[in-house]
């Protein structure tokens, strides 16, 4: 049985490697760090009678991006990263297999799927990355495909699939950073949609409602449709929103976020119970919400405005009536650099900044997103006055709680 150990000198220290052939598959695996000769002739025997007797596990030459993904997915619950959507979809319809290829039930010869990873080269990830510019894609969205395969990349490395990663340093598209925010007219171009059809009027009442909130509290899209009406809790200085941990580490999402009266409304609108429930129920796939988002800019021709640039307005708009950067960092759920985000705990006087905040963000936009409980809402800044609900007031049941909260901050129109 021949074998050799080789030494290397490395940032942590002399990493020792086996080379070791067998059944004509050659192995080269790290044995360790810093080892004694007898610490690596032992690791190397160890190593060698598990390659003999787990002759049914695939060569590292033969092993693909697919045979990786199960550690992966391990690794993604390691790190408690709870959504899985936007890396599921990426891998499925992209990196492992081109979008035709997935419609049309074909075996996807031009992606990483089924390509060993030991033969991977920079060309390889240069192809990708052109194909999917060449595809309409957008230097953004190559750049986060890019993550998730890289990501992929590296935990094979880390477990000895991989020797090293091919594509880490594949030169990538700069992507641009978007500027555009929501003037009030356009908001009020959505809010003066008229819709003969009833249940078509009820989506664009409750994507108005949800437009509100966005420009209110400044949370993503996928947030605000996840918002359940038990997050809603009463307090002294008044109501708050209390979300649950970000679905992902690099969207930060606030702890909590007070609710000025806007928000509130909109929230409270035809909600009979502050107990159970999601406040917007209608939409229970972001990707259907996203369509009507782009029909109803379409039909009332507003250009190029994205659903997140609502997060860009809430922003803006608080850095124009002068709230400080710190603050604007905690409402958008952003983390402070460095060590001082972990000994920087708020309190009472830290909660009064972040309600002073919202409320004069709505002092300084009072008419552009106002919307009223008693069903009439001054949009524009105009005189006038849009019927959101069709109904007259008071005919809906509400929770007690909530219908004294509300009988006090109602807008007027």
């Amino acid at each position: 049985m021949a074998y050799t150990i080789s030494k290397r000198r490395t940032t942590k220290g002399i990493a020792f490697d086996l080379y070791f052939r067998w059944k004509g598959q050659r192995y080269r695996p790290l044995l360790g760090y810093d080892l004694s000769p007898h610490q690596a002739q032992q690791c190397a025997i160890d190593l060698i009678h598990k390659i003999q007797n787990e002759e049914h596990e695939k060569p590292r030459s033969l092993i693909t991006l697919r045979d990786v993904l199960p550690l992966y997915w391990q690794a993604f619950e390691v790190k408690k990263r709870i959504d899985r959507t936007r890396p599921k979809g990426i891998l499925e319809n992209h990196i492992l297999s081109c979008h035709a290829c997935v419609r049309n039930d074909f075996s996807c010869s031009h992606r990483f799927g089924h390509q060993p990873l030991a033969s991977l080269k920079p060309e390889d990830g240069l192809r990708y990355v052109k194909a999917r510019l060449d595809e309409g894609a957008t230097a953004g969205t190559v750049r986060r495909e890019w993550q998730v395969l890289n990501r992929i990349l590296n935990v094979a490395v880390r477990y000895e699939k991989l020797d090293r990663n091919p594509l880490k340093h594949v030169e990538l598209p700069d992507a641009e950073k978007r500027t555009r925010i929501a003037e009030p007219g356009e908001l009020s171009l959505i809010s003066k949609m008229r819709e003969n059809d009833p249940t078509k009027l009820e989506c664009r009442q409750e994507l108005w409602r949800i437009i509100q909130v966005a420009v209110s509290v400044g949370l993503r899209e996928g947030k605000i449709l996840e918002i359940e009406r038990s997050w809603i809790k009463k307090r002294e200085d008044g109501y708050w929103l209390c979300l649950p941990p970000a679905a992902s580490r690099i969207k930060g999402t606030p702890q909590e976020v007070p609710l000025n009266r806007t928000a509130m409304l909109a929230l409270g609108a035809e909600v009979p119970s502050l107990a159970d429930g999601r406040v917007f129920r209608r939409w229970t796939h972001q990707r259907a919400f996203k369509e009507y988002w782009s029909e109803t800019c379409r039909r009332v021709g507003i250009h190029d405005l994205h659903f997140h640039d609502l997060r860009h307005t809430f922003a803006t708009r608080l850095q124009r009536i002068g709230v400080d950067y710190e603050v604007r960092q905690a409402l958008l759920g952003h983390r402070m650099p460095g060590m001082t985000a972990n000994y920087s705990h708020g309190g009472p006087e830290w909660d009064r900044k972040l309600r002073s905040a919202v409320e004069g963000l709505e002092k300084a936009y009072p008419l552009s997103y106002g919307l009223s409980y008693e069903t009439r809402a001054a949009v524009g800044g105009t005189a006038e006055v849009i019927d959101l609900y069709g109904e007259s007031a008071g005919i809906r049941t509400q929770d007690p709680r909530l219908k004294s909260s509300l009988s006090s901050i109602s807008i007027a129109a």
